[in-house]
């Protein structure tokens, strides 16, 4: 209908003017659900971003190797109260050839329909590290990691490259079987000493600052190609040493542990190619496991949140912090490390007398992790010894409001 055509009334107002404000309401009603529409969409959008896990996350690191475990292994963690699980395909000493992307995710994708919680596949390190003590440890006695001098950082010995393959295939392995992301420990177990940037130096026949900037470049490396293979993941840190800012003097120069600067590496370019990937430091090096008191364990939070505030606004939007703990059902089954150092000195004598200190850890942080080791008489795939252990670690959750993750 032109608008020649149409009849008018004396006033000039034509006499289909409800048609065309019905047309016009109709129009400007689609355009409000549209952005309305957008609007939810981007919201949701920038929540998820914000809680990249929900309101609260519990994960389990155990060790779970991917060739030992067993279908019922699964069936005791769907019953467990946590709400994700660390699976290592390769583990810490491992020099086999590297998975397929195609054969973890297959592998993964299994285990998914045993449980409904999450599967985070689990990377170390450690496969790029020479053999530094190999006298103490036949694990690191091995030719695939004597032919490294260091760190492989210049790929000499192809533990670079397979490290990377690593990466990248338990990123993909994560997205494609819908895992939040991947568990990334950054320890140095076939040379601790070498977390030392001198002695780092010394063994690859670089310098203090050759040695920093390959440390950026291969953490640069690792977060081009997690955007790359899952844009929107979440790296979990097993820590990542910010704490420990003067932690050697070099010529003058105070220096971090050598594993930070592949930290700064990741963040840096998270930040300056605006990836939306996030980063989680676990606090492994800063709180740690274990804790003399209920107050020495806060004052830890404390410290470390004091030492990690200008980074976390360096960072902000990318980093995060989240809380860890080790557990012992008594004191008589401490062994190994559970029976040194802190946690030798720990007051805490059963598993009920630690219930406040996982309450302190999970009202202090969203994201936390258990490190569930045999060494303090925790099986966690074990019903008939996890009952006892997993009931307190669910009273901590319901006592903190933070038994769901969203």
């Amino acid at each position: 209908m032109t608008l020649a055509g149409m009849e008018t009334t004396p006033l000039g107002i034509c006499k289909d003017w409800r048609t065309v404000l019905r047309v016009t309401a109709f129009r400007t009603f689609v355009i409000l659900c549209v952005l309305l529409t957008a609007n939810g969409a981007l919201a949701r959008e920038q929540q998820a971003s914000a809680a990249p896990l929900g309101a609260h996350y519990l994960l389990l690191v155990n060790t779970a190797i991917a060739r030992q475990l067993k279908p019922q292994d699964f069936s005791a963690f769907d019953a467990s109260p946590y709400d994700g699980l660390a699976i290592a395909f390769h583990y810490n000493y491992d020099t086999a050839p590297v998975f397929s992307s195609k054969s973890m995710s297959a592998q993964l994708g299994e285990w998914k329909r045993l449980t409904g919680k999450d599967l985070w596949p689990w990377v170390y390190i450690n496969r790029m590290l020479g053999a530094a003590e190999a006298a103490s440890n036949e694990r690191v006695d091995v030719p695939y990691f004597h032919k490294i001098r260091g760190i492989d950082l210049d790929d000499e010995a192809g533990a670079r490259s397979d490290f990377l393959q690593i990466w990248k295939s338990a990123l993909r392995t994560a997205r494609e079987n819908k895992s939040p992301g991947i568990v990334f420990d950054p320890e140095f177990y076939n040379d601790h000493k070498a977390y030392d940037p001198a002695e780092m130096a010394r063994e690859t026949g670089k310098s203090p600052e050759q040695l920093i900037a390959q440390l950026q470049e291969l953490g640069a490396e690792m977060a081009d190609a997690a955007a790359e293979q899952y844009k929107g993941a979440v790296l979990w840190f097993c820590f990542t040493g910010f704490t420990h800012k003067d932690f050697k003097t070099i010529g003058g120069k105070s220096y971090y542990p050598t594993p930070v600067y592949i930290a700064i590496g990741l963040l840096d370019q998270i930040q300056k190619r605006n990836y939306s990937l996030r980063v989680i430091s676990g606090g492994e090096g800063s709180i740690g496991y274990c804790h003399e008191t209920l107050r020495t364990f806060q004052e830890a939070i404390d410290r470390r949140a004091t030492a990690f505030a200008p980074i976390l606004g360096k960072y902000n939007g990318i980093l995060e912090l989240a809380g860890t703990i080790t557990l012992w059902d008594e004191r008589s089954s401490k062994s190994g490390f559970v029976a040194e150092g802190d946690c030798a000195r720990a007051s805490a004598s059963t598993i009920e007398d630690l219930q406040p200190y996982l309450e302190l850890m999970l009202r202090t942080y969203r994201y936390n992790w258990i490190y569930g080791s045999t060494n303090g008489g925790y099986f966690a795939f074990n019903p008939q010894r996890n009952t006892r252990i997993h009931r307190v670690i669910s009273n901590a959750r319901a006592r903190t409001n933070s038994n769901h993750p969203n």
